[in-house]
């Protein structure tokens, strides 16, 4: 095997557009991290977000490596690689409804943060970030990946000084971690199930189901097998990191956010009125740069990026989202369509499992045969 090339900007690039795609308007806000491993308390919190973390670089690490070397024409191919035909078919059609779901979410998720911080009416800030998004994803995937990638590590800035925050807050409290362990369990909040390890379980296998194409199509742009790897360790690295830090700041900051449909920029602003001010206009970044992946990736269901179909197809999905997301509050929206996409990614994460490890000669994948001749122990050229 050829010595792969390594370009250490892509990896970097890469490594970005993971964090900004992950970090839409469910982790940013904290609505995520609050249902899903929270309101267990810290101990279990903590643990469930390593259980988590570990699922979660096994699916990107894996699919950044297939993307690359199998090249496919459509990322939605994936679920017949990994599932056959016929149960891929209903996995891929299940992925396309399910992301346009998240993809509004995120809509709501825009409109909650601009509403809860400016005062604007909510679906103001929805159709805002629905426009910019669509602008952006009508540039095409290069440009998209190029975008969100420098967005990605700004995100990571801002959520690492609220949890240095948290941190230096139990310096001077230090029982403060394991009282509001106690009474977050009770406080009203949201939460995905009632077991701790199932939340994190469930919220892993969410978000194969929420990031599958988008990891494809990301290991598909890198040059080398390598690349694509190091690119997937480092963003998963990044995200675990912020992970952990959220469940500790949520809970330290239980009384702060009470009652708050963005979490974590009610504690950016009990922090200081300036990072508020910021972490706001950064919230949007996050919503804008994850919508903007999420309706590429719907959209690629239909039509290649760059062609006159696609830029009609984002518009009328963007239309449609745009209506469909000023519907329902956002934490309802979270606790209603992500648990039980959680539930249908378990299913995929086994038949993953049982390719990758048990007989990778399962549920045979025609299209690139000839790809995978040319494409085996060779770099990939675009």
């Amino acid at each position: 095997m050829g010595k792969e090339s390594i370009n250490v900007k892509k990896i970097i690039i890469i490594a970005g557009a993971l964090c900004a795609y992950w970090i839409g308007s469910g982790f940013a806000t904290g609505q995520e991290v609050l249902q899903f491993l929270a309101t267990s308390g810290a101990i279990k919190g903590i643990i469930g977000a390593i259980i988590y973390a570990i699922l979660l670089g096994f699916f990107v690490y894996t699919l950044y490596g297939v993307g690359q070397k199998m090249q496919f024409e459509d990322p939605y191919d994936i679920f017949e690689y990994y599932c056959g035909k016929y149960i891929g078919k209903i996995y891929m059609w299940f992925s396309v409804i399910l992301m346009y779901g998240i993809y509004v979410t995120m809509l709501a998720g825009s409109g909650a943060t601009i509403h809860q911080y400016f005062g604007a009416p909510t679906n103001i800030g929805t159709y805002i970030v629905a426009l910019l998004a669509l602008g952006t994803a009508i540039l095409g995937v290069e440009k998209l990946l190029d975008i969100i990638g420098v967005i990605g590590p700004i995100k990571i800035v801002f959520l690492t000084i609220m949890g240095i925050s948290a941190l230096v807050t139990l310096v001077g409290k230090p029982n403060l971690l394991s009282v509001n362990s106690v009474l977050i369990a009770t406080a009203g909040f949201k939460i995905a199930s009632n077991n701790w390890l199932w939340s994190a379980i469930l919220w892993a296998s969410l978000g194969l189901m929420f990031g599958i194409t988008f990891f494809v199509i990301s290991g598909s742009s890198c040059k080398s097998l390598k690349e694509a790897r190091l690119s997937s360790i480092i963003g998963v690295s990044a995200i675990s990191i912020e992970v952990v830090l959220l469940v500790i700041t949520e809970i330290v900051y239980l009384d702060v956010i009470k009652g708050q449909q963005v979490p974590t920029l009610a504690i950016a602003k009990y922090i200081s009125p300036i990072l508020g001010m910021i972490f706001s206009l950064i919230l949007i970044l996050c919503i804008y740069s994850a919508v903007s992946s999420m309706i590429m990736v719907v959209t690629r269901k239909f039509a290649v990026d760059k062609t006159k179909r696609f830029n009609i197809v984002a518009t009328i999905l963007t239309l449609a989202g745009m209506f469909a997301g000023t519907l329902l509050p956002f934490d309802q929206l979270v606790n209603i369509l992500y648990p039980v996409s959680g539930y249908i990614g378990i299913l995929l994460v086994g038949l993953m499992i049982y390719k990758e490890f048990i007989n990778k000669n399962a549920f045979p994948y025609s299209k690139n045969d000839k790809k995978i001749i040319e494409n085996s122990g060779e770099n990939i050229t675009r």
